[in-house]
């Protein structure tokens, strides 16, 4: 009782130093206990990706199993008939509290069948042409319905998909316009790490990790194949030292990760190149060994310090 005593007169000595009413008080509590764990929510949400992962499985052990034997409008009728109607439950189950958790699951597996469907549409009825066309008219037509529905409902799977699609979209496009691939892959992979610093700071940070990871592979990997064996080569090092202090500023860590594994690639690349005939290669060894040690060592610092 005495220290329960103490922390109440801490607390009331806490709250005239700071101006603190006791409704002020009282609602913080209230709001901490409510956004506090809940087990009840964490299991629904394990049943409901659970079930989402049931569903899309059955619909494609099903296709499978009978895909040769069906005709052209049971094909589409099993793909883009499902899509479409997961898309509509995803909608409906959005207005009905009762059935949040299903939204997720529903958007999913409705990002996944309708564009399946689509691309089976055109292939059972169209033939010839040039099939980056169909992928450009697909990728824009879901681009379009999940753009449209989140702004209208603001969820967090329609951003993630629709960032999807946006990037089918481009890559595809700018497939057509014959730009190569590694600068494709270079040009969306800044963009995607540039709208993923832009999300870190609002409430869609969840969706950012995947496009991070993503993001940076693709430009590492179009950047390091554009500078391999050139003048400017070291620009690769400088811009993976750089995504390692933007890691820092936007509190990322799959950016963290994949930027300190594009450092320690290419000292390893590099050091193999110029002095693996050398007499001093057990020498750069151990400089390679120290360079991971410090390396490891400044990332765990980074993340310790700027983004746990």
């Amino acid at each position: 009782m005495a220290n329960k005593q103490d922390a109440l007169v801490e607390i009331v000595g806490l709250a005239r130093a700071h101006g603190l009413s006791a409704d002020e008080i009282r609602d913080a509590m209230e709001t901490e206990l409510q956004t506090g764990p809940d087990k009840g929510r964490v299991l629904g949400r394990i049943f409901a990706i659970l079930g989402g992962i049931f569903v899309f499985s059955g619909i494609a052990v099903f296709a499978s199993m009978n895909w040769d034997v069906m005709n052209s409008a049971s094909r589409i009728i099993i793909t883009l008939g499902s899509g479409i109607a997961a898309f509509v439950l995803a909608l409906i189950a959005s207005g009905d509290t009762r059935y949040q958790k299903a939204v997720a699951p529903l958007l999913l597996i409705a990002a996944v069948m309708q564009p399946t469907g689509l691309l089976v549409t055109i292939n059972e009825y169209f033939s010839g042409g040039n099939w980056r066309h169909a992928a450009l008219l697909v990728a824009g037509a879901m681009l379009l319905q999940q753009g449209l529905v989140f702004y209208s409902r603001k969820y967090a799977t329609l951003l993630f998909t629709s960032i999807l699609f946006a990037l089918w979209f481009l890559t595809v496009g700018l497939d057509l316009l014959n730009m190569d691939a590694k600068h494709i892959s270079m040009l969306l992979g800044i963009s995607t790490v540039g709208l993923c610093v832009g999300l870190s700071s609002t409430a869609y940070r969840a969706v950012t990790p995947f496009f991070f990871l993503i993001g940076a592979l693709a430009f590492y990997s179009g950047l390091f194949a554009t500078v391999e064996g050139e003048a400017l080569e070291l620009i690769f090092l400088f811009a993976a030292c750089g995504g390692v202090f933007l890691s820092a500023t936007v509190r990322s860590r799959t950016l963290l990760i994949v930027s300190t594994i594009a450092i320690l690639s290419y000292i390893g690349y590099f050091t193999g190149k110029h002095f693996a005939d050398s007499l001093g290669w057990p020498i750069v060894l151990v400089l390679l060994g120290i360079a991971l040690i410090v390396m490891s060592a400044l990332a765990m610092r980074i993340n310790r310090r700027y983004i746990k």
